[in-house]
């Protein structure tokens, strides 16, 4: 059995935030220390799994009922750094659907925790850690970076006004491409975006009216199903804690 609730999230429906910060129960691998702090945002985006509870060293950290295929953190929560097995569990059960096991939260680091399915129709569920470098964001430029995280969707290409911006993403492309985890400048301003399929150049989703500020930084990510009727969704994170 796992080890009991240790800090629940809170938050809007499709929008949470947790903090572990003063964490002081001594499990295994964590650090005592309060003042050191490393933040992380988690997203469940296997639209075609279930409910997940989240564990760190077997303490879970996710609120009752799990969190849903489609939700995903608003902002960075804090957590005390050392190295995690990071479970994601079936809602309610002991029933493991993925795991990033004995990997380390560094002080000062910043991170994003996702859950995924890599094949269309569903398949085997997969979770990654990336590690979010801000030390080279652009003051006078926006800031962004895409995934694609639907698993029907695959090939992408990501338009930005009408411009093309990046080619031939594929789902969850960014676990193996590291380089494309990196945050690229763009111009400050309001973008029409639309995400089009590389083999037919037909509309998947767009999002209008989305401001991209200089200075700020921004994950762009396509998600959901594409069965028959579009249900893909273009979400935008700003990176705040």
């Amino acid at each position: 059995m796992r080890k009991s609730q240790l800090q629940f999230f809170g938050g809007l429906a499709i929008l949470f935030f947790f903090t572990l910060a003063g964490w002081g129960c001594g499990k295994t691998g964590a650090t005592s220390s309060s003042t050191a702090i490393t933040y992380a945002i988690i997203m469940n985006q296997a639209p075609y799994g279930p409910a997940c509870d989240i564990y760190l060293n077997d303490t879970l950290i996710s609120p009752s009922g799990g969190i849903p295929p489609g939700e995903f953190s608003e902002k960075y929560g804090s957590i005390i750094p050392g190295t995690y097995n990071i479970t994601f569990d079936k809602a309610g059960t002991d029933s493991v659907l993925a795991a990033i096991p004995s990997t380390p939260l560094i002080n000062g680091g910043f991170y994003t925790l996702f859950l995924y399915n890599s094949t269309p129709g569903g398949g085997p569920i997969s979770a990654a850690k990336i590690q979010d470098d801000f030390s080279a964001l652009s003051q006078t430029s926006a800031n962004y970076r895409f995934f694609n995280l639907s698993p029907d969707a695959s090939p992408v290409d990501v338009y930005m006004n009408g411009t093309v911006v990046q080619s031939d993403r594929t789902t969850a492309d960014n676990t193996a491409n590291l380089v494309l985890n990196k945050f690229q400048p763009i111009s400050p301003d309001i973008y029409t975006v639309e995400i089009k399929s590389t083999t037919t150049d037909s509309v998947l989703a767009t999002l209008t009216g989305q401001n991209l500020t200089a200075g700020n930084a921004y994950t762009i990510f396509l998600s959901g199903v594409d069965k028959n009727s579009n249900n893909l969704t273009i979400n935008v994170l700003q990176a705040s804690y």
